[in-house]
């Protein structure tokens, strides 16, 4: 498990923000030179053909300019606008403490080292209860900014209990859809979170376009107003997911259920228009923040398989195309005519193949029962060969699995 924390820097003189500034401005220069002399793919390849030049040239240390490679052999585009600088403990970082000021010094240079002051904030706070859990810091970033970043770390696996239920998720462009399915398949609660981000992010879009048409013909303002655009729409995004994992991860505790997302991997282009949507899609981040709230609230996170998820049949069990041709928000069974909403059928399928997994590793026979519809339908089309599970039937029950129409 890792995660990072920025921490603020307090009390800089002007001679020391004026070495880390030219360290930053250095470090961002030598960057984006390796980056226009990079021709191959390998990091070995690039530190042989450049390593002495860039020894010569800036006086870094050793360290500093094989971690100033690999973010060249990282970066996607041509121009880098900003570089974070790692730096490790304790070879060429350490810290100490004095009666008013927390310190990380760094070693830029050869046998020179920079004490920068940390403030003692919330975020500083926030560090300092980490390592008191048994968090370790085994490197710290120096910023284009000059603030400092210490990237955490908990090698020690840990196993949380199970809980009885599970909250299955589906992430699309327009919201994040919940069900919270119980062993005997009764679906307990369902519903959706963050619906306001498409509708906040279309408006966004439709200003990014003005502005964008306005700034090809010239304009420098509608530049300025574009980049402060892309800011507050990052921002407003990583503050709505914040509070959509909180009240995910607060709905399992309530619900006493592990959560299942699906593992969803690149996917093949179809179209300018379907490829922005789901590129928009903010499923990496949603990820890394879900992650660390599960860590801290003892919830496990299980990772299941997309495969088929968008075309089970949670009444019937059929396995279908997929979304209505008509109307991509709704499925419709071709087997049963159930129509649902496409992305709660989804979350559905999600929590249920997270529970016939779990079904599969606890059960000493090959074959695992689940019950969710009152006809007689294999769901073994839902797993895959390898997933564990041999054999897969319905149990008789009067109840589809579909909680009413919210």
């Amino acid at each position: 498990m890792k995660r990072a924390i920025k921490l603020q820097t307090n009390g800089l003189t002007k001679s020391k923000w004026k070495t880390l500034r030219n360290f930053s401005q250095d470090a961002l220069k030598l960057a984006n030179n390796l980056l226009d002399k990079r021709k191959s793919k390998s990091l070995m390849d690039l530190h042989n053909e450049t390593y002495l030049e860039s020894k010569i040239s800036t006086s870094f240390n050793s360290q500093v300019i094989c971690d100033i490679e690999r973010n060249v052999i990282r970066c996607k585009g041509n121009r880098l606008k900003h570089i974070t600088v790692k730096f490790n403990v304790p070879r060429n970082c350490k810290t100490f403490n004095t009666k008013t000021f927390f310190f990380v010094e760094l070693g830029m240079y050869p046998r020179k080292r920079t004490a920068v002051p940390i403030k003692q904030n919330r975020d500083y706070q926030r560090y300092i209860s980490l390592i008191n859990e048994g968090w370790v810091c085994k490197t710290y970033g120096l910023t284009s900014d000059g603030q400092i970043v210490a990237f955490l770390s908990k090698e020690d696996p840990v196993v949380f209990p199970e809980r009885k239920n599970i909250l299955g998720i589906d992430i699309n462009s327009k919201c994040f859809a919940v069900s919270v399915v119980a062993p005997n398949g009764r679906v307990l609660k369902q519903t959706y979170f963050g619906r306001d981000i498409w509708v906040r992010r279309k408006r966004i879009f439709e200003q990014r376009e003005k502005l964008q048409s306005l700034t090809d013909k010239g304009s420098h303002r509608a530049g300025q107003s574009l980049k402060k655009l892309k800011r507050r729409e990052y921002n407003f995004i990583k503050n709505r997911l914040g509070e959509i994992t909180k009240e995910i991860t607060n709905m399992a505790l309530q619900y006493n259920a592990d959560i299942s997302i699906e593992n969803l991997k690149r996917f093949n282009p179809k179209g300018k228009c379907f490829n922005k949507k789901v590129m928009r899609i903010p499923f990496y981040k949603f990820k890394q923040i879900l992650e660390s709230r599960c860590f801290d609230k003892q919830i496990t996170l299980n990772i299941v398989d997309s495969w088929h998820t968008s075309k089970w049949c949670s009444h019937c069990g059929a396995v279908g195309k997929g979304h209505n041709g008509a109307n991509y928000s709704l499925f419709k069974c071709l087997k049963c005519g159930q129509i649902v909403n496409s992305d709660r059928k989804a979350s559905l399928a999600v929590a249920v193949k997270s529970l016939l997994e779990r079904k599969s590793l606890h059960n000493t026979t090959n074959c695992v029962f689940f019950q969710f519809s009152n006809r007689r339908v294999s769901v073994n089309t839902l797993l895959r060969s390898n997933d564990g599970v041999d054999v897969c039937a319905v149990h008789n029950t009067s109840t589809p699995m579909e909680s009413p129409a919210l």
